[in-house]
């Protein structure tokens, strides 16, 4: 049997520099295939942990540009109203890039900050679509239960 770092022993019969201690190559082999093996395992939903954490902070993102509506009407001084549809690019300030936000309603902002009610949905470049709702009268978004 070759000897390994738990089963050398302590006797210096060997010679001057004591016995052979150490790992086999095998065992070295082993460990790291094992290794190798819970990776394979974990990493898959690792990735998609990951791809839902950007995704919840895309939709934050977005969805936190609509609510920002309101403080930005008020500061400065004048009504917004986005009409509904899709609406364009450059128009929200912080949507996530790629992110497609749509109105069910056209949405109102008073120069004071106050909203009206709407509702529309935001749509990521991988499809997903996050519905959601604009309350009266401090532009709260709330999201609605997605349809994916």
């Amino acid at each position: 049997m070759t000897p390994t770092s738990a089963t050398c022993p302590a006797s210096k019969s060997f010679g001057r520099h004591g016995p052979p201690c150490g790992f086999t190559l095998l065992e070295l082999v082993v460990v790291l295939a094992l290794l190798a093996l819970a990776t394979a395992l974990v990493a898959p939903s690792g990735f998609r942990m990951i791809a839902s954490w950007r995704r919840a902070a895309e939709v934050d993102a977005t969805l936190g540009a609509i609510a920002a509506l309101g403080n930005e009407a008020a500061q400065e001084g004048r009504a917004r109203t986005l009409d509904a549809g899709p609406v364009g690019d450059g128009v929200l300030e912080g949507v996530a890039e790629g992110w497609q936000v749509t109105l069910d309603a056209p949405l109102r902002v008073q120069a004071n900050g106050a909203c009206d009610p709407s509702s529309g949905q935001a749509r990521g470049p991988d499809g997903y679509v996050q519905p959601f709702e604009v309350s009266a009268p401090f532009c709260r978004v709330r999201r609605l239960e997605s349809r994916q």
